[in-house]
């Protein structure tokens, strides 16, 4: 009897152990999300790397939880397939063409497959389709940025600190800041340029006006631009100053040739210039011909002045003296 009772204890508690040990995986399956007690279909992803996914972690479409991973298996040395049970409801909605990739569930949390839906009219997935994927900023690449930039934070750090403690001990640049007369003579630098400024400013307006009336044929310049006639005028003046400079050169090149000639016959005692000028006895014989040819010239007059008063002659005279007024009076007239 009393063995019968023990028995009977004995299986009262491995009853309540197993229903016990059942409810305890029944409530660790529900809470991974493996959808025992409805209808689900599988999806499947292909990547590279899968650090940190485990089975049972969620699966996300546009951020709303649809199902969990099921199984993670490695089908070469470059990819890992990922198997997910999906709940069958968003069998209307995932497309095929919709993109999975592996993110956290927060900063530091667990990780979970995303699903992204694409545009276009893709046909909707079905159960074992297979899923592209594409590799999104994960947390580990994250902070192995941040380790890089924290340094490349520390380097610059250390070089600012060794910049500062030169500057404190740098007396001539604490002399250069304090000197109150370096200060004026930026600002008036500074005042200097200012007014460049504005100077250069006004003549680049003035200089546009300018190229605006010649561009208008305002003004010499846009006259000489814009007219045609005075353009080939002023083109045939430079021809002609041209030739009138090549000609007086020409000129100017005989004229010193001349010269040396000359120069070389004085010099030489040769040709009719030295005779001119070096033999006396010509010289006087010129000065005594041109004395003669004067005395000559002046008996002439008194001959001719006799002859008018002659009074065999007047009468010629006379009607010549006529002849002169009588013309000097045609010729007023006109």
């Amino acid at each position: 009897m009393a063995n019968s009772q023990k028995n009977n204890v004995i299986k009262l508690g491995a009853f309540v152990l197993a229903g016990f040990a059942l409810l305890i995986i029944t409530l660790f399956l529900i809470g991974k999300n493996q959808y025992l007690f409805g209808s689900h279909f599988t999806l499947k992803a292909h990547f590279r790397n899968v650090s940190g996914l485990k089975t049972g972690n969620n699966v996300r479409y546009s951020g709303i939880e649809v199902g969990t991973v099921k199984n993670i298996d490695i089908i070469n040395d470059t990819t890992v397939e990922v198997s997910m049970v999906i709940n069958r409801k968003m069998k209307s909605v995932i497309r095929n063409n919709a993109l999975t990739s592996l993110g956290s569930d927060g900063l530091m949390g667990n990780k979970v497959i995303n699903i992204v839906p694409q545009k276009g009219g893709a046909a909707f997935a079905k159960d074992g389709d297979i899923l592209p994927s594409f590799k999104s900023q994960d947390m580990d690449d994250i902070i192995s940025g941040l380790s890089t930039t924290n340094e490349n934070i520390r380097q610059i750090t250390e070089g600012l600190k060794v910049t500062v403690a030169r500057i404190n001990g740098s007396t001539g640049l604490w002399k250069l800041l304090s000197d109150s007369g370096l200060a004026k003579n930026f600002r008036k630098t500074a005042r200097n340029l200012e007014n460049a400024t504005t100077n250069a400013e006004m003549m680049t307006i003035d200089l546009r006006d300018v190229i605006a009336d010649v561009k208008a044929g305002k003004g010499p310049a846009g006259a000489i631009l814009r007219d045609t006639s005075m353009a080939l005028s002023l083109k045939s003046s430079i021809t002609q100053l041209e030739q009138v400079a090549s000609q007086a050169s020409a000129l100017s090149a005989d004229l010193e040739n001349i010269t040396q000639k000359l120069d070389q016959e004085i010099n030489d005692g040769q040709g009719s210039v030295h005779l001119l000028l070096k033999d006396t006895a010509l010289t006087g014989n010129i000065s005594r011909t041109m004395l003669n040819v004067e005395k000559g010239t002046a008996s002439f007059n008194e001959n001719m002045e006799a002859m008018k008063h002659n009074f065999l002659f007047s009468g010629y005279f006379k009607k010549q003296e006529k002849e002169k007024a009588k013309q000097q009076k045609l010729q007023e007239k006109k």
